[in-house]
């Protein structure tokens, strides 16, 4: 036998998860949602046993998704609860009055929740008689969904009249066959008058019978002949109005499908935009210095509060860092050391760095001791959640031209072209 499942719609990751281990530890199947609309998305592909429906959440709240779970018919049966923190008589009789079988709180403990699944017969391996049929009064799993404007009901397909029965040959030689017998009686009876022949009257008597035998079993059949043309006309209107409602209710499905992708489309655009705005706020200060490692604590620091900030949103992806170098034109002071010339230098009293692919990638992905233990404990605090994606351009995608290598162009004005490329780009994607 399978486990039951149960969908728990919850736009808070904390409440999911509370509730996901309690249903687990009932030996429940869980699957989660964080909307009203993915619930229903949801509900396209896969039927749960149970749904637990949080009521407020962005976009859709849980009553509106109540409503549309309760007026498709694939889904209608699915008991649903709702998990809030809303609480008072008002709030569940409108609960209940809208499909929901109970109402919990957000501050659920195992053993209330025990008591409603063994209530609404949910338990798996649960004996026992099923859920009684609501009362006149009490709220039913299926009601009627009521809208802000009325919706026509279908006209059912107008039911045709009775056919009239076919013409059968049979029942035309019966008819012969009981005239024929009807008039040998009538001799029969003229020669029992004149003989009085007790054999005759016994003859007479058993083609009575059979007369009245053959008429019994023509009006029978007539009028089973009758219904069954009355059941067919039924059964033909029957299906039409099936046909209908099927037809209304696929036309629904698909403008909700419909209505889901645009809204997804939307939250995707202004997520998109979110995060662009956090990209161009980050990359304006992303520059980092000639003598830097470019991943180095300073950057740590920001990708930390940048996680923080990014979590509390519930986002899940990638976070792509990639460094630029500059390619500076620097000189060895007399005690060996690489340092930047001296502000009325020129090119000719310096030596440009270039940049080999090795040289490049080592370079360019050197880290600080602090930023490798910021790595370590980044891994472990996000896992798979949010992941950290480390890369270097090198010097091939400057944001600024370099002059022309003039040996009396200024050292000081080539260096200031260097230092803006030299800088860290950060890129947020979603999964």
């Amino acid at each position: 036998m399978s486990n039951k499942l149960a969908l728990v719609v919850d736009d808070s990751r904390m409440a999911r998860h509370v509730l996901s281990k309690m249903l687990t530890e009932q030996g429940i199947d869980v699957d989660s949602v964080e909307s009203g609309e993915e619930a229903l998305g949801y509900l396209c592909g896969k039927k749960p046993s149970m749904i637990f429906m949080d009521h407020t959440m962005p976009g859709m709240d849980g009553f509106q998704c109540l409503r549309a779970i309760k007026n498709d018919p694939l889904t209608a049966a699915i008991p649903i609860i709702m998990y809030t923190s809303k609480e008072g008589e008002v709030y569940e009789s409108q609960a209940r009055a809208l499909g929901a079988v109970d109402v919990l709180p957000k501050t659920l403990k195992p053993l209330m929740l025990a008591q409603v699944l063994e209530r609404q017969n949910l338990l798996p391996n649960q004996v026992g008689a099923s859920r009684a049929a609501p009362q006149v009064g009490q709220a039913a799993n299926d009601v009627v969904i009521v809208d802000n404007e009325p919706k026509p009901e279908p006209v059912p397909a107008p039911r045709p009249a009775p056919k009239k029965p076919e013409e059968h040959p049979e029942l035309d030689a019966l008819e012969q066959r009981i005239e024929q017998l009807t008039s040998q009686l009538q001799g029969m009876s003229q020669q029992s008058e004149a003989s009085r022949n007790r054999g005759f009257r016994f003859q007479y008597l058993g083609l009575a019978l059979c007369v009245v035998l053959i008429g019994w079993l023509l009006l029978s059949n007539n009028r089973l002949m009758q219904e069954l043309t009355v059941l067919q006309s039924d059964n033909r209107s029957l299906e039409d109005t099936v046909r209908l409602q099927t037809q209304q209710n696929e036309a629904m499905r698909a403008e909700l499908n419909t209505q889901l992708d645009a809204q997804v489309k939307i939250n995707d655009n202004h997520n998109r935009q979110f995060y662009e705005s956090i990209e161009w706020a980050l990359n304006e200060d992303g520059q980092f210095a000639w003598d830097e490692k470019p991943f180095n604590d300073r950057l740590a620091m920001t990708l930390s509060q940048l996680a923080q900030n990014l979590s509390s949103v519930g986002f899940v992806g990638e976070i792509a860092i990639r460094s630029h170098l500059g390619r500076f034109c620097l000189v060895t002071a007399p005690n060996g050391e690489t340092q930047l010339p001296e502000a009325d230098a020129t090119l000719s009293t310096c030596e440009i760095l270039q940049f080999t692919p090795a040289l490049a990638e080592s370079t360019g992905t050197e880290q600080t001791p602090g930023f490798e233990r910021f790595l370590a404990a980044f891994q472990s605090e996000y896992g798979d959640d949010i992941e950290l994606n480390l890369s270097t351009a090198g010097d091939r995608r400057p944001v600024a031209r370099y002059a022309s290598q003039d040996p009396d162009a200024s050292a000081e004005r080539w260096n200031k072209t260097a230092a803006r490329n030299q800088r860290i780009e950060i890129s947020i994607n979603p999964y």
